[in-house]
């Protein structure tokens, strides 16, 4: 996959994650979960931001971007079905937080252009922020590892 492609694609997972956490915050019940899948979906609009400012009209001045591989991109994506429980959701969320930080380390590490390799790099470490919050409230819920009650991590990347 060449850079374009995985910008391409990176957009829509970017699009599918923020409908995704959206769509838990309306189903949850807990006002902690509903307002860290709040946070989630404003991080993944960010992304799209980051990318559409710093990238991609640049991108697109210069030639057209590649169509999305379905299949590439539902290999990206986790499916999100009969999620009965927030315990369901945030191992769902944690999954899909994974995937798509792995993918963004592999797009840097294929990436020809500097700018193109920061980008993806950045991402990556939010995207592992995120999947730390959700394993911080999965503790939460079950009642191991740490809590929520107090951050024993930053969501700020460096």
């Amino acid at each position: 996959m060449n850079e374009l492609e995985a910008l391409a694609l990176a957009l829509e997972v970017e699009k599918a994650e923020l409908k995704f956490y959206l769509n838990l915050a309306k189903k949850t019940r807990d006002e902690r979960a509903k307002k860290m899948f709040l946070f989630l979906a404003g991080e993944e609009a960010e992304h799209w931001e980051i990318f559409e400012e710093k990238f991609l009209e640049s991108l697109v001045e210069k030639c057209q971007l590649p169509a999305v591989k379905e299949e590439l991109l539902e290999k990206l994506l986790v499916k999100a079905e009969n999620i009965d429980s927030e315990v369901d959701a945030v191992k769902i969320g944690m999954e899909q937080e994974k995937l798509t930080w792995e993918f963004y380390e592999k797009a840097a590490r294929e990436a020809e252009h500097e700018a193109v390799k920061r980008i993806f790099e950045e991402l990556a470490k939010v995207e592992k922020a995120h999947y730390e919050l959700l394993k911080a409230q999965y503790d939460s819920v079950m009642k191991t590892g740490i809590w929520m009650d107090y951050q024993d991590f930053s969501l700020e990347v460096d």
